[in-house]
């Protein structure tokens, strides 16, 4: 029987090595390989491959979610990276028990990084979810 091995995102890129640039400077990525349409990175065993595009909309719309254990030592590293973090951003307990926070790279595309937290859901309607720009 077929055995699901891992799930890659692919996210659009209007520039790989701008790209490549920002995820191995400022996140900590690791080139893997490029190719005229293609970049993959990857982070410790976990990879992340970019496809590119002129279509500059695209990564506007698009996200990935990055589940992290120590979550408040990753933030302090990124917090320490000039003009990365955005305040609206910040590390937060979500109503759905993830402690998370955010990061737009130059594209556009939404990296969401989060940890579970140990919580009890308030009775009553969930709340709405911020918008996050």
């Amino acid at each position: 029987m077929p055995t699901l091995t891992a799930i890659v995102p692919q996210l659009p890129s209007t520039g790989l090595e701008r790209t490549s640039q920002f995820y191995r400077q400022k996140l900590g990525f690791r080139e893997v390989g490029r190719y005229p349409d293609l970049l993959i990175l990857k982070w410790g065993e976990q990879e992340l491959q970019f496809w590119l595009t002129t279509d500059a909309t695209l990564a506007s719309m698009s996200s990935c979610y990055v589940r992290v254990a120590d979550i408040g030592a990753l933030y302090k590293v990124y917090a320490a990276v000039p003009g990365l973090l955005r305040s609206e951003h910040a590390l937060a307990v979500r109503p759905w028990g993830m402690n998370e926070f955010n990061i737009i790279d130059p594209d556009g595309n939404l990296l969401k990084f989060g940890e579970p937290v140990a919580w009890e859901p308030e009775p009553g309607p969930l709340p709405e979810m911020p918008a996050f720009t």
